[in-house]
């Protein structure tokens, strides 16, 4: 396993405590549900397993499950009176102590069609599955500290880095690198559980990338079955980066450099992943 000597303070996610703190009180005030997303959530899990990150960030994505605006109003509101303040961006807070940027993504009752309508800013964001996402949320209490962060599960990471890629697939790099770096590194995300859970992938053709990508795709089922669009969504966005192509597309090319493979070794990969996901659950 590729085990960096990083400590805790060498993660982005470590720098917030503070935000954490009062981002946790504020939403158990309101009762609402909320789980960590993006680049901290990804730092998370590769510190879970004492693995570097490939890129840092300063700002913190959450998704929240709200009921309409008039709550998700009340909850910036209240957090303006902690230390936060407004932003241009509807969904965007900044934390005055450290000028920290808070993203505060909604969804549930306040959506329609998977999608959420700031109508003073015509601003669109898509949601799809962050439902299902945070319904497999897990819990996670960083080293010296009170507060706990409900955090992106890795299959979870991946399927919205898909969804994300499928919706703009130009001008998402930064979903794309996520994206390889998870499936270069899903054998030390994974190798515990493959030991327990996964021995029937231990063949005559066992090699770690692949038999993780399989083991992701199979995480990733349980939360794809909830949702028909969102199952079709990674289905069809998998089915078209093997597809054989006259010309490779970026999106390939960009795998390839970043996990310095083949553009035939990613598709293989990903092939695997489609594979994991299609395969029949374990009675």
């Amino acid at each position: 396993m590729s085990i960096s000597n990083l400590s805790y303070k060498d993660y982005s996610f470590a720098h917030h405590g503070e935000v954490y703190t009062i981002l946790e009180k504020v939403f158990a005030q309101f009762g609402i549900s909320y789980y960590l997303v993006g680049a901290n959530a990804r730092d998370v899990q590769l510190y879970k397993k004492g693995i570097k990150p490939s890129r840092g960030t300063a700002d913190i994505d959450f998704a929240i499950m709200i009921p309409d605006f008039e709550t998700y109003n009340a909850v910036f509101e209240t957090l303006c009176t902690m230390g936060f303040r407004k932003a241009n961006e509807n969904y965007r807070l900044y934390f005055e102590k450290t000028n920290t940027a808070i993203d505060l993504m909604p969804y549930g009752e306040i959506e329609q069609e998977y999608t959420v309508t700031f109508i003073d800013r015509d601003l669109t964001l898509s949601v799809l599955g962050f439902k299902e996402v945070g319904e497999k949320a897990e819990s996670f209490q960083p080293e010296n500290e009170k507060f706990t962060i409900p955090v992106t599960p890795v299959e979870g990471i991946l399927i919205l880095k898909l969804v994300a890629w499928s919706e703009k697939p130009e001008t998402r790099t930064k979903d794309l690198e996520d994206i390889s770096f998870l499936l270069k590194h899903g054998w030390d995300l994974y190798e515990d559980e493959a030991y327990a859970d996964h021995l029937d992938l231990f063949d005559d053709d066992f090699e770690q990338t692949n038999t993780a990508a399989r083991i992701i795709g199979r995480k990733m089922h349980p939360i794809l079955e909830q949702n028909s669009k969102l199952h079709q969504t990674i289905v069809t966005v998998l089915e078209n980066s093997i597809a054989t192509k006259q010309k490779a597309e970026n999106p390939e090319i960009q795998l390839a450099q970043s996990m310095d493979k083949t553009i035939e070794d990613v598709q293989h990969i990903l092939s695997l992943v489609l594979q994991g996901i299609n395969d029949k659950p374990k009675q």
